[in-house]
């Protein structure tokens, strides 16, 4: 699989929304940034992030959940449901 590279500008540094974040979330949502699709979506159960964004790491489902959670109430990504199934996008993937 190939997956596409991402630039991250230096402005993230200053963001008061990932400035709130714990590091580990932090750390998820750049992982996320490098992952999602060309329209800033991903599948979002927590098996399918895990093997994606932690595929060296002893990370649990459950400490996914709870960052992906986390992540939605700083507004960092919006979840969403397609068929029953959960999915993700980063709301300022435009911009």
């Amino acid at each position: 699989m190939d997956i596409p590279n991402r630039i991250l500008k230096e402005s993230i540094c200053i963001s008061d929304t990932v400035d709130k974040l714990d590091w580990f979330s932090e750390v998820f949502f750049y992982r996320l940034i490098v992952n999602v699709d060309d329209y800033g979506r991903m599948d979002a159960r927590p098996a399918i992030l895990r093997a994606r964004l932690f595929p060296l790491k002893g990370i649990s489902d459950r400490k996914i959940a709870d960052t992906l959670q986390t992540l939605s109430e700083a507004g960092c990504v919006e979840l969403y449901e397609v068929g029953g199934s959960p999915y993700l996008c980063l709301p300022s993937w435009d911009r």
